[in-house]
């Protein structure tokens, strides 16, 4: 199923999450499991939080576009760098070198002989 088939252009026209989950019959994490995949095969789907937020697909103004697409950059860039900032003393506590973790590779957990994290 294609997300972005429910979605119009331009940050003003967002449609909410419980909306997407009512037109697609998806439950919330199906929904963003299923925007995750399609992001991953190459869709642009934006999102913008907040009261009027949801989902969307960029402007079909260029100028328009490359705001949205910087706000939506923002947006996510500042959650992603929060997460990792969270790993960042339980990477300590597994050993695994703080200087090291980036985000493209944070590192394996170590594992014991049997295969189980330690």
């Amino acid at each position: 199923m294609s997300i972005a088939k429910f979605l119009h252009p331009g940050a003003e026209n967002a449609t909410p999450a419980a909306d997407l989950c009512r037109l697609t019959g998806l439950n919330a994490r199906s929904l963003r499991q299923a925007i995750a995949d399609e992001r991953n095969a190459g869709a642009e789907i934006l999102y913008q939080p907040g009261g009027r937020g949801g989902y969307f697909l960029p402007s079909s103004d260029p100028i328009q576009a490359q705001h949205e697409r910087g706000d939506y950059y923002r947006v996510m860039r500042a959650r992603a760098l929060s997460t990792f900032e969270g790993l960042r003393p339980v990477a300590r506590a597994l050993g695994i070198p703080v200087g090291q973790l980036d985000m493209l590779d944070l590192g394996e957990v170590p594992k014991d002989d049997d295969g189980a994290s330690v």
